[in-house]
């Protein structure tokens, strides 16, 4: 089965309509339709990444982040983006992006991270109408009513980062209640009013500005752990569709989780 052949089969279970507009998902590289065996499934591409993907012999990478965004306007080799595509035509592998048509998934990226808070019920924040039970985000319910400084640590150490940003009035404490909660990965604060309309008592979501912080504090506080840390289980689901597409098709071909870390940013304490 040639690469442009599976994707096309993959796209049953990861619909591109899913996704935002204007988000560059699909196909980004492919200068060598060839016989697929071996893909290889990351976060985002460096330099590191793509050398993984290569060592297991991989003709495919399906990425979550991608790599030209907005636009590619020359190949020098000075930054990451050129270089990562130099790399991919040099090395024959053709690079999917899946972004956020498996946010909006019915298991993509929020509903993983509800699922690891222990939430149930779980429903689309916004929902979408291209497939049943997908949209942006997720809400649910938590197993028992915790106050806000307990969820904030729950998200701390699911993110595994050494603290995490809440909104908390200045002089207040983070004790309110907290059972229904929003969760929207990556950067998620142009979805606040659906929280607040989904009857969410907080919202887990990344990338949030101070001002937000503010606004926040009229309506339902926030808490944020950082961009990466809100997709962490993206690769892990990915694959697990990829999987699916394999075993539908009946292929011969072997799916590759590289938890490379990608993430710039450091916490120095």
């Amino acid at each position: 089965m040639l690469i442009s052949q599976f994707l096309q089969e993959f796209q049953q279970e990861l619909p591109l309509a899913l996704a935002m507009p204007d988000d560059p998902v699909g196909v980004q590289v492919l200068t060598d339709d060839r016989p697929l065996t071996n893909i290889a499934v990351a976060y985002e591409l460096d330099e590191a990444t793509i050398g993984r993907a290569a060592g297991a012999n991989a003709e495919l990478i399906v990425a979550f982040h991608p790599l030209i965004y907005p636009s590619l306007k020359r190949v020098t080799g000075a930054t990451r983006v050129e270089r990562c595509v130099a790399r991919l035509i040099t090395e024959r592998v053709g690079l999917f992006i899946a972004h956020t048509a498996f946010d909006a998934h019915p298991r993509g990226t929020s509903v993983l991270f509800a699922e690891a808070l222990g939430c149930t019920s779980i429903a689309p924040l916004h929902p979408s109408s291209i497939l049943p039970n997908a949209g942006m985000g997720a809400v649910g319910m938590l197993e028992r009513e915790l106050p806000l400084s307990g969820l904030a640590e729950q998200v701390r150490a699911i993110c595994n980062v050494p603290s995490v940003r809440v909104s908390v009035p200045a002089g207040s404490q983070p004790n309110q209640a907290v059972r229904r909660v929003a969760v929207l990965g990556g950067s998620g604060m142009s979805f606040y009013n659906n929280a607040v309309h989904a009857g969410a008592d907080a919202f887990i979501t990344a990338d949030v500005r101070y001002h937000g912080f503010h606004s926040a504090n009229d309506q339902i506080p926030v808490i944020d752990p950082g961009h990466f840390e809100t997709e962490t289980f993206v690769v892990d689901g990915m694959a697990g569709l990829l999987r699916e597409t394999v075993q539908r098709v009946g292929a011969a071909i072997s799916v590759h989780p590289i938890h490379e870390t990608t993430n710039p940013v450091r916490y120095i304490s």
